[in-house]
C-alpha cells in the first residue's frame, strides 16, 4: 500500500507552456489563462491545487540548458487511494517521449 503525502513536490524540467499543454491533458476542462500559474482541479469529492514555480535554469557542461520548475500538488481532502489515482493521472499527463 503506498503512502502518498497530502502535498507533493516534484522538481520537473519544463516551462510553463509546456506545463499548461501537459495540464489540459489531466483535466480538458480547465480554463488556463496565458501567466497562470496555480490551479484547482476538482475531484469527486474534493479539489486538488497545483502551483507551478519557475526556477532558474540547469545548464549542463555549457552548451545545453534545460528549463525548471517545482511543481507542488495539494491533496488535501483526499483519501489514500484518491490520492493515489490522482498522482498516477497527473504522471500520467506529464509523461513525455523518450528512450
Amino acid at each position: 500500500m503506498s503512502n502518498t503525502p497530502e502535498r507533493v513536490e516534484k522538481l520537473m524540467a519544463l516551462t510553463l507552456d509546456e506545463f499548461h499543454r501537459s495540464l489540459k491533458t489531466l483535466a480538458p476542462l480547465a480554463m488556463i489563462q496565458d501567466a497562470q500559474t496555480e490551479f484547482v482541479i476538482p475531484t469527486d469529492t474534493s479539489q486538488v491545487r497545483i502551483a507551478y514555480e519557475a526556477l532558474e535554469e540547469a545548464k549542463l557542461g555549457g552548451l545545453l540548458a534545460l528549463p525548471r520548475a517545482r511543481v507542488t500538488l495539494h491533496l488535501e481532502n483526499l483519501e489514500q487511494d484518491q490520492r493515489d489515482a490522482f498522482l498516477t493521472g497527473f504522471d500520467r499527463a506529464f509523461q513525455r517521449g523518450g528512450g
